[in-house]
């Protein structure tokens, strides 16, 4: 009825061997961006390896559209266990357009690195998907993802958004953005600890995650499923 649930992700030996390898990409592909960092680097200590406009720019190209073979523990766990959750066989396939791939979000402290209050069924190839958020760092009740709950029940007439991708103090995003909902709501911010995972609908206004921690960035996994 709320549009999401938090789940436990894996038992904890596989969680340890998920995180350490996700911690392991993360610092790969900031080298391939050129930032400079030690093997113990902290991932959520970013935003000071990253504190130019440019520098995260080349960094969010390396951690996004990462092909799921690439996925920490590998992709066949993860589909089995969110399968379990919704009750139906998934893959994290696009059927749309063949796409299998999975992004890191980060989100640096007093920035504006976040994406727009968004339903994702805005765009085609999604309206059939179901959504996942899995912290990796820095994730807690000040940073994670904001959600309407409820509002994938919503009919479109209550939300007003932009006509296409909403362009943001000069950022262009590809989904349209909220401006205006008619009537009450509320917002919500789920805070899923480590080895636990947000699964929400295509269809609940999410986004807007303006990380308001002052020394911490936030960085989560976004991997979208599709019945198999």
């Amino acid at each position: 009825d709320r549009g999401f649930t938090i789940a436990k992700l894996f038992p904890e030996q596989d969680y340890a061997d998920f995180f350490s390898q996700a911690v392991a990409l993360l610092r790969k592909c900031w080298r391939s961006a050129g930032l400079q960092l030690s093997d113990d680097f902290s991932p959520d200590q970013y935003h000071l390896i990253a504190s130019t406009a440019r520098q995260h720019l080349d960094a969010v190209e390396q951690t996004k559209l990462l092909g799921v073979a690439d996925f920490p523990t590998g992709i066949r766990k993860i589909e089995e266990r969110i399968s379990e959750i919704c009750g139906v066989p998934l893959q994290a396939k696009n059927p749309f357009d063949g796409q299998a791939v999975f992004h890191f979000r980060v989100i640096r402290p007093a920035s504006r690195d976040n994406n727009p209050l968004h339903r994702d069924v805005w765009l085609d190839d999604y309206r059939s998907c179901i959504n996942l958020y899995i912290p990796v760092a820095g994730s807690n009740d000040r940073s994670s993802l904001i959600l309407l709950p409820g509002s994938h029940l919503w009919p479109e007439a209550r939300v007003e958004r932009t006509v296409g991708g909403a362009v943001i103090n000069g950022t262009k995003f590809n989904v349209p953005a909220v401006t205006a909902i008619k009537g009450e709501y509320t917002i919500e911010r789920p805070d899923p600890m480590n080895n636990q995972v947000l699964v929400f609908s295509p269809y609940l206004i999410h986004g807007g995650a303006v990380n308001l921690n002052t020394e911490v960035t936030r960085i989560s996994i976004e991997l979208r499923l599709w019945i198999r």
